[in-house]
């Protein structure tokens, strides 16, 4: 099982049979399938696994979800900050500690030799009646938006002021150096500022004008971010990856960009995407407020309101970064998002951060101002 197979069309039964049936004796993979391929960030297909009776028997889960990376160019930016390698690695090592709604794990591995990744989670549409959905499919009302931010405290707070780096090592970054290795691999200075170019018409002006300010402006946020204390972060919080079950529970996946850090990341990249801006100008700060209540409550220390509201308006430019340099990308690079939810998702962070003034919080001019939504 040392060898991670190339892509999902390499799977074979007696492979399936080792990696799914290891702790029921006697249980066999006799067929298997795979679903549509859809390709971003990495490579997506559905297997629908036929076990013996032993394994049906034992309850073993025929419907399942790859994911890979299989394109040169994928893997290359995915090598950079080890995206692979997180996944593989939150799945096998940080899963099971987390009292929160996501993907149960099958088998999980990385080859650092080749950067090749595979995953096999189960199909939470199937076994969990899930639904997904996009920025422009998925309008949260205010129950819901406290649901998110429930949510984000539950997966925060197990972890919230530990030494995440003790316990799991290399490949669990911190924010700043994840964002310094990406720098190097794709020049993402150059990448925001093509970003800001390409998305010019859904970007507010006053935030334009400085848009050269904003690259050294991600690169002190992050500092800030590691300074205080650290969790584990999802890192990439939009509402394409999240899912709500059956039941109305809300669920995370796609953990490859997890790294440690502080939450307000977390939180501000969630609030910007997942809400109308009207709406996000309307609760942001009793969402905020309920986020620490729930830490507060699971034990955590949590930092006063007006140093929280700072460190949220502190830390929007990982929210823009990652769609800015997604609609700005090289043209040899693979297109991650359809055109439209890129360009709402600028919209709204970008708006999140002139509303803010993220620029002038982290200078330190107007740090203090009272912002919109207050």
């Amino acid at each position: 099982m040392r060898e991670v197979p190339p892509t999902p069309e390499h799977l074979t039964d007696e492979w399936l049979t080792l990696a799914l049936c290891r702790g029921t004796p006697g249980a066999k993979v006799l067929g298997h399938s795979l679903g549509p391929r859809s390709d971003g960030t990495s490579s997506r297909r559905t297997l629908r696994v036929e076990f013996d009776d032993v394994g049906r028997e034992a309850g073993l889960n025929e419907w399942l979800f790859t994911k890979s990376g299989p394109g040169f160019m994928t893997r290359l930016v995915s090598a950079a900050v080890g995206l692979g390698e997180i996944e593989a690695s939150f799945y096998a090592q940080l899963r099971a500690e987390l009292p929160i709604e996501a993907p149960a794990t099958r088998y999980s591995a990385y080859d650092p030799a080749t950067s090749r990744q595979l995953l096999i989670i189960d199909d939470v549409s199937r076994t969990r009646e899930a639904h997904f959905g996009t920025i422009l499919t998925r309008q949260l009302d205010r129950a819901q938006a406290g649901q998110l931010i429930d949510t984000l405290a539950a997966l925060h707070a197990p972890f919230w002021g530990t030494a995440l780096h003790r316990r799991f090592g290399h490949w669990l970054l911190d924010s700043h150096e994840w964002m310094a290795r990406l720098n190097i691999t794709i020049n993402a200075p150059k990448r925001i500022l093509v970003g800001f170019s390409r998305a010019r018409e859904v970007i507010p002006t006053k935030l334009f004008r400085r848009r050269k300010e904003v690259p050294d402006a991600l690169m002190r946020s992050l500092k800030i971010n590691i300074e205080g204390p650290q969790t584990l972060l999802h890192g990439d919080v939009h509402p394409g990856n999240w899912y709500v079950t059956g039941d109305n529970q809300m669920g995370l996946y796609d953990w490859q960009c997890a790294v440690r850090g502080g939450a307000a990341r977390d939180v501000a990249y969630a609030l910007a995407t997942h809400l109308t801006v009207e709406d996000r100008r309307a609760w942001e700060r009793d969402l905020l407020a309920r986020y620490f209540d729930r830490l507060t409550a699971a034990g955590c220390r949590v930092p006063t309101a007006g140093a929280a509201f700072l460190a949220y308006r502190q830390q929007m430019f990982h929210a823009m970064f990652m769609w800015l340099v997604t609609i700005g990308r090289y043209r040899l690079q693979p297109e991650m998002q359809p055109r439209d939810v890129t360009l709402e998702s600028v919209r709204r962070t970008c708006q999140a951060a002139a509303d803010l003034d993220s620029l002038d919080a982290i200078t330190g001019r107007n740090r203090d101002r009272v912002v919109m939504g207050s």
